[in-house]
């Protein structure tokens, strides 16, 4: 079972997400010294199941679309790939954007490095101005920090939902873990599936990212990213291409 699926179920989505994912954009667009504007007429690839594509819909962006996100629910949508479509496969259409944007870690969520180094060549190939993405701070995270994140209570007219995410840490190979999320709606426990994890540093996702062909690499250090269904928050990165 997968957790957003899940919980997104509970909600009344358009309710919930309207103005929330306003907020969430605006976590990208205002962060750096970019000039983002629907009159630039730039085309926007956002990955994964967040909100950052309907709130860019919903501010006037007319060339956003979304890969492996979530579903359109009535007037919050956003342009969207087939499920089943890959980074590999735009690569091998040749289709580009201006800027992608793949924010909740996505690059900690591969078990090799060999793979994290792919996904992110992969994007130099399609992003030709930026790319954002999010990541928290591995070196400096306190111990008990690196073992439980802090609960998520979400309260619907389904009942109350508790999430409790868990790392455990692979002992041979000390970057990796395996992320376990459980779920308490009401009397009953949801165990979500779980995730091959692998940490990514700035520094090293700097040195990657310049030798797949960035020019610039940039981390906010004020304004903070917080996922959908969490109370972590998470450092905004950019890179230029």
């Amino acid at each position: 079972m997968d957790c957003i699926d899940y919980l997104v179920k509970l909600i009344d989505v358009n309710r919930s997400f309207s103005n929330l994912s306003l907020i969430k954009v605006k976590s990208f667009l205002e962060s750096f010294n970019v000039n983002h504007s629907p009159d630039n007429e730039d085309t926007y690839l956002v990955i994964g199941k967040n909100l950052i594509g309907y709130g860019l819909t919903k501010l006037g962006y007319t060339h956003v679309k979304s890969l492996q996100g979530l579903p359109n629910f009535g007037d919050l949508s956003c342009d969207k790939y087939d499920d089943d479509v890959e980074l590999g496969d735009l690569i091998a259409q040749e289709t580009k954007f201006d800027y992608v944007i793949a924010p909740d870690e996505l690059l900690t969520y591969y078990k090799t490095e060999k793979e994290q180094l792919l996904v992110i060549d992969q994007i130099s190939r399609i992003a030709n101005k930026g790319f954002y993405t999010t990541l928290k701070d591995y070196k400096n995270m306190h111990i008990g920090q690196r073992y439980f994140q802090e609960p998520f209570e979400l309260k619907s007219n389904n009942g109350s939902a508790i999430v409790i995410r868990k790392r455990d840490w692979n002992r041979q190979e000390r970057q990796c873990w395996i992320d376990r999320t459980y779920i308490i709606h009401k009397d009953n426990l949801e165990v979500c599936e779980p995730k091959d994890r692998r940490t990514m540093y700035f520094k090293q996702l700097a040195k990657f990212s310049i030798d797949a062909g960035a020019i610039n690499f940039q981390v906010e250090k004020k304004l903070m990213y917080k996922p959908v269904f969490s109370k972590s928050f998470e450092y905004v990165i950019h890179i230029s291409f």
